[in-house]
């Protein structure tokens, strides 16, 4: 009974990291970068985003693959 326990633990706890990566990568879209510097507008991080957008797109989208990825490994998995 305890294995059986702990295998649905860890199998909710994947599926937590999975549904946070999934909700980064939705975050860290670059297409989104517009609409965060429209939200960040008047502020030092919306002009760093506004100034540097090239090297915010580069970010993102390495940081949104990164998490995309891993989200879709990690719902793949099977207990």
């Amino acid at each position: 009974m305890t294995n059986q326990m702990t295998s649905n633990h860890q199998t909710a706890r994947q599926r937590l990291g999975a549904y946070r990566l999934a909700a980064l990568a939705v975050v860290t879209c670059p297409c989104h970068l517009p609409i965060w510097i429209a939200v960040f507008s008047g502020t030092s991080a919306g002009a760093v985003l506004g100034e540097h957008w090239g090297l915010a797109t580069l970010t993102l989208t390495g940081l949104f693959v990164a998490s995309a990825a891993g989200a879709m490994r990690m719902f793949g998995r099977k207990g």
